[in-house]
């Protein structure tokens, strides 16, 4: 079928639609309209990683790794990236297309962070869009040792299981492990119970057969 849109002052306004058939409005430069509306129909779809509707359809040509349609959105198709690239849209609005509206998100930069009291620092974390998700606390001492260009600290959750992680060819690494540097068989207990509290007060190795006898 097709979209509809119009231009105004070199910018293309395209209809796209949600499931339940509302309309919403996706911009794009007019320069780039040709090659979106050679790729058929765009469509309005939920996105719970941005939170919000982007513009996305299926790929004529392109397959994903089970050999069926590739899902893209306008964005990483602009972009030239793969649909599972982190892209920003900078004024926030995931409609918005232009590009000069789009970037990728940066996979591995050195944290943020603030000073909390004289002995402790909290390191700004964010998600793989960059944005701002949480903090984790860390001795002051250990700022070096931590905040700099090798590791890119993000929050890792997974079924309620919250960490602090570097992702690292050789896979997730927990922050702890940069600061007690702990032997094979052993594992860490917080204190308080709180896996975002990392301050050398607050951790304690613990051997592999001491948590197997409790």
């Amino acid at each position: 079928m097709g979209n509809s849109y119009e231009v105004k002052d070199n910018v293309a306004y395209i209809t796209i639609l949600k499931k339940d058939g509302t309309e919403l409005i996706t911009k794009i430069d007019e320069a780039d309209l040709a090659l979106i509306n050679d790729m058929g129909t765009w469509f309005a779809e939920w996105n719970k990683d941005y939170n919000n509707y982007i513009a996305q359809n299926i790929s004529k040509n392109k397959k994903n790794s089970k050999n069926k349609p590739l899902k893209q959105s306008i964005a990483s198709v602009l972009l030239n990236v793969s649909p599972k690239a982190p892209i920003k849209h900078l004024n926030g609005d995931t409609l918005d297309n232009r590009r000069s509206n789009l970037d990728l998100a940066k996979k591995k930069t050195r944290n943020e962070y603030e000073e909390k009291d004289e002995n402790t620092i909290s390191i700004i974390l964010k998600d793989k869009f960059d944005k701002k998700e949480g903090y984790a606390s860390i001795s002051k001492e250990d700022l070096d040792l931590v905040v700099n260009d090798t590791y890119s600290w993000v929050l890792h959750n997974t079924h309620g299981n919250i960490s602090v992680v570097a992702n690292t060819p050789d896979g997730r690494l927990p922050l702890w492990k940069v600061i007690m540097n702990p032997q094979e068989n052993e594992s860490i207990e917080f204190k308080n119970h709180n896996p975002l509290d990392n301050r050398r007060s607050n951790l304690i190795l613990k051997k592999q057969e001491e948590e197997n006898n409790k």
